[in-house]
């Protein structure tokens, strides 16, 4: 028996377009924009440009017992990157809930942390979520995986000059009819979408 498929309409109100800066952190760069255009839920269009440094999640090359096992990859630049994703709100709605130990843990060289570390990233409850995929080409290699807090724009713009102004764009669509939660609750972590 096939269980029913959770979904509902919504509708692109607007794209916005924003030029990020240099040694702008990505992701927190787009929570900023989700606070500052009242984004709730909405869609990651494109992030595309050069960055100096990104950190990101994968699944490891060689399988390891347990879990899925996850790698977590810091990739010095100068990277090409573009990135999609899904942008709803942390969604806690039993306060007495907590993520594990394990997600908890700093993973990697940064000080940077979620707090909800490898679930995509936010912060609290009613806080911005964004699950965004990444693609990152260095003269050596191309990794995907999941971006994490601790990537920067890169601070050398096309003319290795920095003081001219970033390329770096994102496009966001912000979506109304439709909230997508990203939810931690008893049962664990979810994806919940509700009508508006």
């Amino acid at each position: 028996m096939t269980m029913k498929r959770q979904g509902f309409r919504g509708k692109f109100e607007e794209v916005i377009y924003v030029r990020l800066n240099a040694g702008d952190d990505l992701l927190r760069a787009i929570w900023d924009i989700c606070k500052e255009y009242d984004i709730k839920t909405g869609i990651l269009l494109d992030a595309t440009g050069s960055m100096q440094t990104v950190r990101l999640q994968r699944f490891p090359h060689e399988p390891r017992p347990g879990n899925t096992g996850i790698d977590y990859v810091e990739i010095p630049g100068h990277l090409e990157v573009s990135a999609h994703g899904i942008i709803g709100m942390g969604w806690v709605p039993d306060r007495s809930v907590t993520a594990p130990p394990e997600l908890m843990q700093r993973r990697g060289p940064s000080e940077l942390d979620t707090g909800f570390g490898s679930m995509a990233g936010f912060v609290g409850h009613q806080t911005p979520y964004l699950h965004c995929h990444i693609t990152v080409s260095s003269p050596s290699q191309t990794v995907c995986g999941h971006l994490m807090e601790g990537s920067l724009i890169s601070k050398n713009n096309w003319n290795g000059d920095t003081k001219v102004s970033s390329h770096f764009s994102v496009a966001i669509a912000k979506v109304s009819g439709v909230i997508l939660r990203a939810t931690w609750d008893k049962d664990g972590y979810y994806h919940d979408i509700v009508p508006a």
